[in-house]
């Protein structure tokens, strides 16, 4: 079967440059053509002449978006109808983040008006929540619910067949059915993850028109054991953590350095240095290989020590980007991040004493926020000074215990816009203790304390990591 992957545009309305291609996307498409299906990955929110931005102007630019999702005849939805008329699928699949609800529905619309015989199938995040509600929408047909390629492949199967009855049985699917919603049972998540073939890069659309290094996003892991009431990292990916082996991810860089000459590498796992005997494994076989590669991760300050952090700058690691979120400890608890701010302490010493470039993520906004805690978040900035700071408003994701507790208050219903819900906006009704133009306000402060810190930093010690300038 002819199958059309979509990651629908979002960044995109505003000029910026979503770093990276959809991976997730590009696996199952791989999955999908070792089945023997014809499948292409078409990135909307992908524009080669896009700009690197700061956090505000992304944040002045949000209205774009909003102006792009209701404009009928924007040059992104023509681009897209004729992109679906020339592939011509029997399939399209579609991955939808929240805030990317509506544009995805406006994507599926489109398949629709291009061909109604369509199957519109939609997963990812968003969905894998809300999978009735989004069968309300009657140009979307199925809903992928959790872990995608297994699922997807067994869909497609089902389809190609032409046997809707045996739909029943493809577990993590939920679809309609003499107009009520049916959902299967879930599905496990894949016990090996070694079985996947590698990326089907050559699937995405323009793929020329990528560089380098927007290939080197590498997943070695999937999964999460913390409870952050703010992530939604398990609800795809479940608390239990699966890795791939190191064999396995050395011989997926080895690939793209060969074949896309990527040499630097973003690891995605949600936790990199959890396992200290796979990370001391990854860096001995870089190492042994001379790979001439360099290589950045995300992970938690306090799973990080000093032989683990000469052994990662050994092997080429040039950024370790740090989940802080918060300087306040009243604010960590309410995330329930279970994170000592010693921890942190010792963290940002060792990394600092070992010269390798790091960078903190600061999440403000949450609901119990204050002015006194931000206050004590900038203050504890300035004490570890990192040499680059990433910003983020609070935005609630479906599933996650703080998104429930904002249920609960009726901050959030059936009704809500996600395409509102962007980490870069300026106004939020979700902090207990401030109107939406006091916390505005206070954002406009912070992102100019952060702007100031990473170019202090950057004439400082120069910026050694490509992507955080």
């Amino acid at each position: 079967m002819r199958v059309l992957l979509i990651d629908p545009p979002f960044q995109r309305f505003m000029g910026f440059y979503r770093y990276y291609y959809p991976l997730g996307l590009a696996s199952i498409a791989a999955v999908l053509r070792q089945a023997g299906h014809e499948v292409a990955v078409y990135d909307a929110d992908h524009l080669e002449s896009a700009e690197t931005l700061c956090w505000t102007a992304v944040a002045q630019r949000h209205e774009e978006f909003l102006k792009g999702l209701r404009a009928q005849d924007h040059p992104l939805w023509r681009e897209a109808k004729e992109v679906v008329s020339g592939f011509a699928p029997d399939i399209v699949g579609i991955t939808v983040l929240s805030v990317k609800a509506s544009s995805g529905a406006r994507v599926a619309a489109i398949c629709k008006e291009v061909n109604p015989r369509i199957a519109v199938v939609v997963g990812a995040d968003h969905p894998t929540v809300f999978p009735a509600r989004t069968l309300q929408d009657a140009n979307i047909d199925f809903v992928v619910r959790g872990e995608g390629e297994a699922t997807m492949a067994d869909l497609v199967a089902c389809l190609q067949d032409g046997g809707r009855r045996r739909l029943a049985h493809v577990a993590g699917l939920s679809y309609r059915e003499g107009g009520e919603v049916r959902h299967n049972a879930d599905r496990e998540p894949i016990p090996d993850l070694d079985v996947l073939p590698l990326p089907a890069i050559d699937s995405v659309m323009q793929v020329d028109s990528y560089r380098p290094v927007d290939f080197g996003a590498v997943m070695g892991s999937r999964g999460c054991p913390y409870a952050c009431t703010f992530c939604g990292v398990a609800n795809l990916w479940s608390r239990k953590v699966r890795y791939r082996s190191v064999a396995n991810v050395i011989r997926e860089m080895e690939w793209l350095h060969e074949t896309y000459g990527t040499e630097y590498f973003s690891f995605r796992d949600a936790s990199f240095t959890l396992s200290r005997e796979r990370v001391e494994e990854l860096c001995r076989e870089i190492t042994r290989r001379e790979m001439g590669i360099r290589w950045e991760c995300l992970t938690r300050p306090d799973l990080l020590d000093e032989p683990m952090v000469e052994a990662m700058k050994q092997s080429g690691c040039a950024t370790i980007r740090i989940g802080l979120e918060s300087g306040s400890e009243m604010i960590l608890r309410h995330m329930k991040k279970h994170l000592d701010l010693d921890a942190v302490r010792r963290a940002a010493r060792t990394l600092t004493e070992n010269g390798l470039y790091w960078s903190a993520y600061l999440l403000f906004g949450t609901p119990m926020e204050t002015r006194e805690t931000v206050e004590e978040t900038l203050a504890f900035v300035r004490e570890i000074n990192p040499p680059f700071l990433t910003l983020a408003r609070f935005a609630p994701i479906p599933g996650t215990e703080m998104c429930d507790e904002l249920a609960h208050r009726g901050l959030i219903c059936a009704d809500t816009d996600w395409s509102m819900e962007c980490n870069q906006r300026l106004r939020s009704h979700y902090v207990y203790s401030m109107t939406e133009e006091e916390f505005e306000r206070t954002m406009r402060e912070v992102a100019a304390f952060v702007e100031a810190h990473n170019m202090a930093n950057s004439a400082r010690i120069g910026t050694r990591d490509g992507r955080l300038k």
